[in-house]
């Protein structure tokens, strides 16, 4: 009995304890809020059950989650840029979580080349800007983001126009003709631009300078590297965005000109001084001397305005869906812009999707896939470049006024056809001018990329990738019968060139990882690889000529052979390119000793079809050290306000191969143009030359020597950080175009010459304020840098080139050196030295006392003895050399300017140093941001200066305000008796009536002669406030009513002011010119630049 009882007391025990497991076992609903230690809810936390990642969930809009998990086990909660924690809930079902700021910055993973690392681990000199705060100002183009944020980076806009090129110089370049911009990464993939990427889709941008980062991109790292990534996939809750904007621009500054009466008066002056003839055709045009004072009370026509006035408003619309599973991620954006210029019917519209997928196929395998697509049309054909266009300095020359024409009503139908078709050129206006050259430019971009990741072992890493990226690129241009082009090329009648050209890219890159640490002490990081790109493109180009007058573009278009059929009327060719192929082999090797001491060892090998066999192969190796000096022992009492010290040396070489395919052979092509040779009177087609240079078989890879040397400091708990590096990088066998003498060609690419760059960048940024309600945030950087060409081929001092600005009418018109010694970017001209005084010209005593000039049997002035002749630039004026005229400095000492021995160094285009700065903050709400840049220390080339100072080819010229006659308001020597119209020749009165004159006639100048002086040589130094953002985000309590994580309004104001004494439209300038584009040898010249904008912009933030 005993017995029994004791097994029954055992039995319950055993049933208590088992219920005991069972409840303790049993699930429980725990409900909590995150927020951070400001008080703020923490959206979108992940909170998941520690041992079972697949139980989770993200906190609500207001910082709450509720999960059910066993009631003894332990919760983990995260969020991106914050300490994790973990929570043991020992029974407890309401838990309130405060989440620290990681304020381990340096745990920041950085984008590198084919891969990532942690900020603290990097050995090289690398920048970045976090899409954060790209977001917060509207821009169009990312490089255009980029502006005055990174020390050492340099962007330049070739102009206003926004289309414009966007220039980006790395550490000043170093290529002289060859190409000096850094290689554009996008996702893993090689591109050549970035414009056509949408600011939205970006989640970072990483500069990367010295070889020691760029090395392992080899052939295409010498000018830095520069890489975008885009917003990657993202599990969770879908979540959906919308970001868009409207913009209205104006233009920020227009220049002075004569008025209507300054006008008439000057160039009625400019016409008595060729004589009784050349008076009589003005008085025909704009009535007789003695009513000139008429046009005192004319309103001029203020052509700037018209040509810059248009008021069509940009926009820009951004949707996002990002979402998915714990195993299938996904992200997906459409963006479309439409960029509206100063100009009518000038502008663009782009569509952009960009799709990202990620997805686990097996436990360590996953699958990334990644769809970009952009289209962009592009109206308008802007004012720079090219050679049958309209310039921006037409708005200045044109006559404000029209004379006769404006002041009597008739039918100009009824005039004869010479005097018909002068009152239309006359009085047309800068619009019809402009609509004269219709363009619309359309570019198709297809790109897909996909890889695939695996774990091999718990060590190894395995990375297969490949990518696709197709072009379809076309270009129509009309040209209306009044265009020069249709003048000069198609008899006065309308005429049109259709190009098209597709162009595609294949990538393939294997990479294998190995990852290990030794002894907790030793961490080591191998990555081998091995890459293959290729790419080629197809062209083809229709001219058709001579089509009906009244003709429109489009039905131009439509039907290309709708023109005559004369001879010469259709014009089809074709070309196929020469497929380029690179194939590359590359490796990375990382060691850490003790998290303190990390050494990196790069190499890549490329071989390119770009070089002949023997020197087809490129060989980059690249070694940087950094001593994280932070983690010393020693360090230990500075903690308290020092969080990052760490020293970086690194050495290496990358290369150079961006020039034309088969340059190292000759190669043909079949002859398209209208000759034809052959027997029995039969055309045959044959083949010719395709070279436009000489063929050089020893062509070889251009190399870049780069030496850098930095600190990265931190304090405060990375509250105030920042980085200063030295760098020296050396680029030796340059890729040359140097002119030859040879029949047929005249230049050959050629290895020859050094160049180099030494400078000092700084870097700053500092959290100023950081409060529940508000923080304050500072940026700081600047980047100084100095170019030398060190060397050209032997024997040669220096290379002359030619800027092509007024083609073969400018005098001097070789007006660029490369000199060994001096930078790239070197203005060569004639230094201004004022001008001829009275007293510089032979006089004599008349019988009565007075001072009178001496004129020679022609009746021209005298220039005493020693004074320097300067016929060189009056010759062909209206004035000729005379008191007024513009002197030049004598530099051989042989007292007349030549072109041979008085030309020197007028203007250094490189910068000093550049660089920008920013402050951020908010107070509760509202949000402000103010973004500045500056350039100091380059000379601009002012070639609109030059010819609006001057009657350039126009035979009634309007000019600058200040070359009108002194005693009219300007600042220019005058010849006129306004009393009775008549020239003055008289030493008293022209010496009294000239006393405060402190410029040229315009009239001494040649009308189709610019020349390169010193005068139009101006300090390019500016600062300019590039924007201001004032937003405004709801609050949360009001948001979370209609299901909204975010709602933010916002305002920008861009290019407020810009502090500089430049006298054009604006000193950022890098005009493409005439028929080339921006060259590494012809920078800084502001020719017919597209004036910069003043914008205001309102916007919208939108997350659900």
């Amino acid at each position: 009995m005993s017995k029994m009882k004791n097994m029954r007391i055992t039995l319950l025990c055993l049933l208590v304890t088992m219920i005991s497991f069972s409840i303790s076992a049993q699930n429980v609903t725990v409900k909590g809020t995150v927020k951070d230690k400001t008080g703020e809810t923490v959206i979108g936390a992940s909170v998941v059950q520690k041992g079972n990642t697949g139980n989770g969930t993200i906190t609500d809009i207001d910082g709450n989650f509720t999960l059910s998990v066993p009631n003894n086990t332990t919760l983990i909660i995260s969020y991106v840029g914050m300490k994790t924690q973990e929570v043991a809930l020992k029974g407890k079902k309401q838990i309130n979580v405060v989440l620290e700021d990681d304020a381990q910055a340096l745990d920041e993973v950085v984008v590198i080349g084919y891969g990532t690392a942690k900020k603290k681990d990097l050995t090289g000199a690398v920048s970045t800007v976090k899409g954060s705060d790209l977001a917060k100002v509207p821009v169009t183009n990312a490089a255009e983001a980029l502006t005055g944020k990174l020390a050492g980076v340099q962007i330049t806009t070739t102009d206003g126009s926004p289309d414009a090129e966007m220039i980006i110089k790395v550490r000043g370049g170093g290529s002289i003709t060859g190409d000096s911009s850094p290689l554009y990464i996008v996702d893993g993939f090689p591109v050549s631009s970035i414009s056509d990427i949408a600011p939205t889709d970006i989640e970072d941008i990483t500069v990367l300078k010295d070889a020691a980062s760029t090395a392992i991109y080899g052939s295409q790292g010498a000018n830095g590297v520069i890489l975008i990534t885009t917003k990657g996939a993202k599990g969770g809750k879908t979540t959906v965005s919308y970001n868009g904007y409207v913009q209205g621009k104006t233009i920020r500054k227009t220049l002075d000109v004569m008025d209507p009466y300054q006008f008439v008066m000057y160039n009625y002056e400019r016409q008595a001084l060729r004589g009784a003839s050349a008076i009589r055709g003005f008085e025909e045009r704009y009535g007789a001397y003695g009513d000139l004072d008429l046009y005192k009370y004319q309103q001029g026509h203020n052509w700037q305005e018209e040509m810059f006035d248009n008021s069509d408003l940009s926009q820009s619309h951004n949707i996002s869906i990002t979402g998915g599973s714990e195993k299938t991620k996904f992200t997906l954006s459409g963006t479309y812009a439409n960029d509206n210029s100063l100009m009518e019917n000038n502008g663009y519209r782009r569509y952009n999707m960009n799709f990202k997928l990620k997805h686990e196929l097996y436990k360590n395998l996953n699958l990334d896939f990644g769809a970009r697509l952009a289209d962009t049309e592009t109206q308008g054909v802007g004012t720079g470049g090219g050679s049958y266009k309209i310039r921006s300095y037409d708005a200045l020359m044109k006559a404000p006024v029209n004379g006769l024409y404006d002041q009597f009503d008739f039918d100009p139908s009824t005039l004869p056809e010479e005097e018909y078709e002068e009152y239309i050129n006359t009085t047309r206006s800068l619009k019809d001018q402009v609509n004269d050259y219709w363009r619309r430019k359309n570019e198709r971009r297809y790109n897909f990329n996909a890889a695939i990741n695996g774990y091999i072992t718990k060590h190894f890493t395995y990375r297969a990738e490949g990518g696709y990226d197709y072009t379809f690129f076309q270009q129509k241009d009309w040209y209306g019968p009044r265009s020069s082009k249709a003048v000069q090329d198609g008899q006065g009648l309308p005429m049109g060139e259709w190009t098209k050209k597709d162009s595609w890219k294949l990538r393939a890159a294997h990479t294998l990882t190995w990852k290990q640490k030794f002894n907790k002490i030793h961490d080591v990081n191998i990555m081998i690889g091995q890459e293959y790109v290729a790419s080629n493109s197809e062209s083809n180009e229709m001219i058709g000529k001579f089509f009906q007058e009244d003709i429109t573009p489009e039905k131009m278009f439509a039907s290309m052979a709708a023109n005559s059929g004369a001879t010469g009327s259709r014009t089809i060719s074709s070309q196929l390119g020469q497929e380029d192929r690179t194939i590359s082999f590359f490796g990375r090797a990382n060691y850490s000793l003790m998290d303190r001491y990390l050494l990196t060892f790069t190499i890549r090998a490329d071989g390119s079809s770009k070089f002949t066999k023997g020197n087809r192969w490129g060989y980059f190796p690249a070694a940087a050290f950094a001593w994280r000096i932070i983690e010393e022992p020693f360090m230990e009492p500075v903690k308290e306000f020092m969080s990052n010290l760490k020293l970086r040396l690194s050495y290496g070489t990358a290369g150079n191969n961006r020039i034309g395919n088969s340059l190292y052979e000759t190669s043909y092509k079949a002859y398209s143009s209208g000759k034809y040779y052959g027997a029995g009177g039969e055309q045959n087609p044959h083949y010719t030359l395709n070279n436009e240079q000489l063929a050089n078989p020893d062509l070889k890879w251009e190399t870049t020597i780069t030496r850098n040397i930095g600190l990265d400091f931190g304090f405060f708990n990375e509250r105030l950080t920042g980085n200063i590096d030295y760098y020296w990088n050396t680029v030796k066998d340059l890729l040359i175009e140097q002119s030859i003498t040879a029949i047929g060609y005249k230049t050959m690419q050629q290895n020859i010459g050094q160049t180099s760059n030494r400078g000092v960048e700084l870097t700053l940024n500092a959290a100023i304020l950081q409060k529940k309600d508000y923080s304050l945030n500072f940026n700081f950087n600047i980047g100084f840098n100095k170019n030398k060409v060190d060397k050209l081929a032997n024997g040669i001092s220096s290379m002359s080139y030619n800027s092509g600005a007024f083609s073969s009418d400018m005098r001097g018109r070789d007006d660029y050196r490369v000199i060994v010694g001096e930078p790239l970017g070197i203005v060569w001209g004639y230094v201004y030295d004022g001008v001829y005084g009275v007293d510089d010209f032979v006089t004599y005593t008349d019988e009565n006392g007075k001072t009178q000039f001496q004129f020679d049997k022609s009746g021209n002035y005298i220039l005493k003895e020693g004074v320097t002749d300067n016929t060189y630039t009056t010759a062909s004026s209206y004035g000729g050399l005379r008191p007024g005229a513009m002197k030049l400095k004598d530099q051989d000492g042989d007292h007349k300017i030549t072109e041979k021995g008085d030309r020197v160094i007028i203007g250094r285009t490189q910068p000093k140093f550049t660089g920008g700065f920013g402050l951020s903050g908010n107070y509760k709400w509202f949000d402000i941001s103010a973004n500045f840049n500056f350039v100091v220390g380059n000379d601009v080339y002012n070639m609109d200066k030059m010819v609006s100072s001057q009657s350039y080819r126009n035979s009634y010229a309007n000019l600058r305000a200040e070359m009108a006659p002194v005693t009219l308001g300007g600042k220019a020597w005058t010849y006129l008796d306004q009393s009775n119209g008549t020239i003055i020749t008289d030493y008293e009165t022209l010496k009294a009536m000239n006393a405060n004159a402190s410029y040229w006639s315009a009239a001494t100048m040649s009308d189709n002669n610019p020349v390169p002086t010193s005068w139009a040589v101006e300090d390019g130094s500016f600062l300019r406030l590039q924007n201001l953002t004032v937003g405004f985000t709801l609050p949360k309590d009001w948001t979370k009513k209609f299901a909204c994580n975010q709602f933010r309004l916002y305002c920008t104001l861009n290019n407020l002011f810009c502090l500089t004494g430049y006298d054009g439209y604006d000193p950022e300038v890098n005009s493409a010119i005439r028929n080339s584009k921006t060259s590494g040898v012809t920078p800084g010249a502001d020719f017919s630049a597209y004036p910069k904008s003043f914008s205001w912009t309102a916007g919208v933030n939108i997350t659900f």
